[in-house]
């Protein structure tokens, strides 16, 4: 028998009824989310594995991945950033250029035989050339397409070089100026295809040549430290310390700071290469010194990261302002505000506080099989097999 349904009874139930739809779609929808935040993870995690430096991991050091581009990383032998574009050399010797900005292959071409040993890879884009330089050689190529260019008095796409290139050099003007196999610096004119000056400083040359200002800064093997005119190649000073000198010496328009072997870390006036201070540590020093911002970093054995005044008054033996004993690695850069270090050794990346050391963030990068930090840009390689490129977080 059928009860009859009280009419407030019959209400609610009309409501419950009316409600169902919007509910179950609302639990749907919730779910649905729920299940989009977690494939979103999933990926990020599997990213964070798959990447030489995952994004999340780059976003702790102030960074962002500005692009990514799959590559065989067996096959590379070499990174070069230079002038807007990245160019990687394979065992093959050929060469592929990248748009810098983009990550866009722009072309790959052939670099050097077989028994050639790239050693700089330069472009010069006010002439849409690009100079491969090997040991023995030059090889002018078109920015645009890959394809050798002839050029010069030479009326040739390889120019010879009459010094044997032991470094990577630095454009200037019309001159390439890079360090000689047996101590000479050399003014290669990559236009005319012949060396228009060098000068020897000591026994090989094993930094590459920089410049700053009117001067070129180079350092041999044999602990020479010279100045030479920019332009005549004229000597200017020259000093020899006590052992060799590691790393590229830091240079602005008034200093210049090397670290060496004889546990010494030194500035000298780039003008007249008199000695402005001095600090004597208890172990070699191995690697280059960062000038930058008015101080001087340097990575110290068994010590840490220290923090040297550029300029400090009456100072003979320097004012240090603080040691970061948890950092193990070189500055390469700066990220944002913060210093950016890296450890080869242990493949972590670290930022650090310019003010105290203390160290900001840090992340181990195991993957990492190249690390090149140059014109605003990190370029790693790595990961399951590309080629990433990082820029400070706050530029856009």
């Amino acid at each position: 028998m059928c009860m009859p349904i009280h009419p407030i009874a019959r209400l609610a139930l009309a409501s419950a009824i009316a409600l169902t739809g919007p509910l179950a779609n609302s639990l749907a929808a919730s779910t649905a989310d729920d299940d989009a935040i977690t494939r979103n993870a999933a990926r990020v995690k599997q990213l964070e594995r798959q990447m030489p430096l995952g994004p999340r991991s780059a976003s702790s050091l102030g960074l962002r991945v500005a692009w990514r581009h799959p590559i065989n990383i067996d096959s590379i032998t070499n990174l070069f950033v230079s002038n807007g574009a990245v160019f990687v050399v394979d065992k093959d010797n050929e060469v592929t250029m990248f748009n810098q900005d983009t990550g866009l292959k722009q072309w790959v071409g052939f670099g050097a035989g077989g028994n050639d040993i790239i050693i700089d890879v330069v472009h010069v884009p006010s002439d849409e050339k690009v100079l491969v330089v090997r040991t023995n050689s030059i090889l002018t190529i078109s920015a645009n397409t890959g394809i050798p260019m002839v050029h010069g008095a030479t009326q040739s796409s390889v120019q010879p070089l009459e010094w044997l290139a032991a470094t990577p050099g630095t454009l200037h003007g019309e001159a390439y100026i890079y360090g000689g196999l047996a101590g000479e610096v050399v003014w290669q004119g990559w236009g005319m295809g012949f060396s228009t000056r060098a000068h020897r400083i000591g026994r090989s040359v094993d930094s590459k040549p920089i410049v700053a200002g009117s001067a070129v800064i180079a350092a041999s093997r044999s602990g020479n430290l010279a100045a030479l005119n920019v332009n005549t190649g004229s000597l200017l000073w020259d000093k020899t310390l006590f052992d060799g000198i590691s790393g590229v010496p830091s240079a602005t328009r008034a200093m210049v700071v090397v670290a060496s072997r004889d546990q010494h870390l030194r500035m000298f006036n780039i003008n007249d290469g008199s000695l402005k201070w001095s600090r004597l540590f208890k172990v070699p020093l191995t690697s280059g010194p960062m000038l930058l911002n008015g101080a001087v970093y340097q990575q110290v054995s068994g010590l840490g990261l220290v923090k040297m005044t550029a300029a400090p008054q009456n100072s003979p033996g320097g004012v240090e302002e603080w040691v970061a004993a948890d950092v193990h690695g070189d500055v390469i850069g700066t990220s944002g505000d913060l210093l950016l270090a890296w450890t080869p050794s242990t493949k972590q990346l670290q930022t650090v506080s310019a003010n105290t050391g203390s160290v900001d963030a840090s992340v181990s990068a195991r993957s990492i099989e190249q690390l090149v930090s140059k014109d605003g840009i990190v370029l790693l390689l790595g990961g399951d097999g590309e080629l990433e490129c990082l820029r400070p977080a706050f530029e856009r």
